[in-house]
């Protein structure tokens, strides 16, 4: 009996009281009619007590009218008739469901903010950054943008960070960044010269520490001493007699310091297309939103239907929801289509040569650094090819060659 009895609970029972002529009888007609019976107790000659079933009621209440016994319900049991009692107690079911609605809106409400690795003012502009996006202590945490979102509009935002992570904490998100600029003890050079790196002609020089040994408009080849790291007098040299004696080296040793700005030349190569198709977004997009169950159900409820874009780049983020420190297989997916177009650009060859020499402008200017200038350019060799316009640029380029190189012992 206990085989059929052990999951009685969530389907619910009954204790029931026959009352008759043997009783007895009346629980062995029920057996014959399938109708499971357990605990079956005769309390005297005239009254049985046992246990069926909740679906078995019905029958019960047939037999009875076909028999003449009398029953009485005892007592009730299982969750069936737990949540029929929980329901008739009104006011119990809603402070329950207030409850829960009230944990529930607390464990998705950010409650701290926790900024780490930024100075005092750089934590103040995450603040206001994080405010904007609406980021703030009391937030439904499912209107808020994912982490990985939030981390790229702050480095966007905020140009002083180099980097910054953002996590999901519970009921808090906490910040670590690192900023852009960090203070680094300058090492001390030892003895060096300062030697060309690359050929050209002097056309300036301002030497801090150490003895020049070029002027303007002298020609340099890499690897020539421009400022010797050796201050003083070179020593005298020695006589046939005096070679056993080498005379003693009395200069100083310094770091050689200084800008020497030549005049250098370089060959630049470049080619645009007379017709060439990119792709853009428009601008234009359509957010969907959708029931998160577990990790791979969904149900749209917002949003519904095709984009009607032809081309369109997708950006997908689920936020589940939390109950206390618990993440729940529920959540909400928000899906984002940013359309796409196609750019058809079509140049004359006189355009084409124009952007060619920009692109070779620029990419020179990134080749040399930002503190070399640009002198003067000009076209050396042009030709149409398959479509394309090319060119080769012949650019002149005022930078500083200087290089460091350690004094070495012969020196």
């Amino acid at each position: 009996m206990k085989k059929h009895t052990q999951d009685i609970y969530f389907t619910g029972y009954v204790t029931v009281l026959i009352k008759g002529d043997r009783p007895e009888l009346f629980f062995n007609q029920l057996v014959q009619e399938k109708v499971l019976v357990w605990d079956i107790v005769k309390q005297d000659h005239q009254t049985c007590e046992a246990k069926i079933r909740k679906q078995d009621i019905s029958k019960l209440r047939m037999k009875r009218r076909r028999t003449g016994y009398k029953v009485q319900f005892r007592s009730k049991h299982g969750f069936p008739f737990l949540f029929t009692s929980i329901l008739r107690k009104k006011p119990l079911l809603l402070g329950i469901l207030i409850s829960i609605l009230s944990i529930f809106l607390l464990s998705n409400t950010v409650w701290k903010i926790d900024i780490k690795g930024v100075s005092p003012e750089l934590e103040h502009q995450i603040e206001t950054q994080l405010d904007e996006y609406g980021v703030r202590l009391g937030a439904f945490k499912l209107t808020l943008g994912a982490p990985v979102d939030i981390q790229q509009r702050l480095l966007q935002d905020i140009p002083e960070l180099l980097w910054i992570g953002v996590q999901e904490k519970g009921t808090t998100y906490a910040l670590e960044g690192v900023p852009k600029t960090i203070v680094k003890e300058k090492e001390q050079p030892g003895p060096r010269h300062l030697v060309a790196k690359k050929k050209g002609v002097i056309v300036d020089m301002f030497v801090s520490e150490g003895a020049p040994q070029v002027g303007v408009h002298d020609y340099v080849e890499p690897g020539d001493v421009l400022v010797s790291g050796l201050i003083g007098k070179d020593p005298p040299a020695a006589t046939d007699e005096e070679e056993a004696e080498k005379p003693e080296d009395t200069r100083k040793q310094v770091a050689a310091t200084g800008n020497v700005i030549a005049r250098t030349w370089y060959n630049v190569s470049v080619s645009v297309p007379l017709n060439e198709t990119y792709t853009v977004l428009s601008g234009n997009q359509k957010t969907k939103y959708a029931a998160q169950f577990g990790e791979k159900f969904r149900v749209p409820f917002w949003g519904f239907g095709d984009s009607g874009y032809q081309d369109a780049q997708e950006q997908t983020s689920t936020r589940y929801l939390r109950f206390l420190r618990w993440k729940l297989p529920l959540g909400v997916t928000k899906t984002t289509e940013y359309e796409r177009v196609s750019k058809q650009v079509k140049r004359t060859k006189e355009e084409a040569k124009a952007q060619a020499v920009k692109l070779a402008n620029q990419d020179l200017q990134l080749q040399i650094g930002k503190e070399s200038d640009i002198i003067s350019q000009k076209i050396l060799h042009e030709t149409v090819e398959n479509g394309k316009v090319k060119l080769i640029l012949y650019f002149q380029v005022n930078e500083d060659i200087a290089t460091s190189q350690p004094l070495s012992q012969g020196d």
